[in-house]
């Protein structure tokens, strides 16, 4: 985030915590992280999608995240070199968008 967004890191810092400190929002976190070893193809994929994008609506009430320049290509591009290492990570990304924009 101090990278990305330096004008925004603390807000978003602070968010994430809030986020790390909600035992439901906690264990999105650590299923999205336990994904990572996942075909790409697993069912269970599609359920997590759905819970993570329920998630971020029931917190944000929209489909960005605060504080976050939807025009800026950083957030995507270092978002598609994590997922490179996981092609489990990388469908569940996709997923997830497209739960988003349904």
């Amino acid at each position: 985030m101090f990278a990305t967004h330096p004008d925004r890191a603390t807000i978003l810092f602070h968010d994430q915590a809030d986020i790390l400190a909600d035992p439901t929002l906690r264990q999105l976190f650590l299923a999205y992280d336990h994904a990572y070893d996942l075909d790409a193809d697993d069912p269970r994929l599609h359920d997590l999608a759905r819970r993570i994008a329920e998630a971020n609506r029931e917190r944000y009430g929209s489909n960005e995240l605060p504080g976050l320049d939807a025009d800026s290509e950083i957030p995507a591009l270092i978002q598609g070199t994590v997922n490179a290492s996981s092609p489990a990570w990388e469908r569940l990304d996709s997923l997830i968008r497209a739960q988003l924009n349904a």
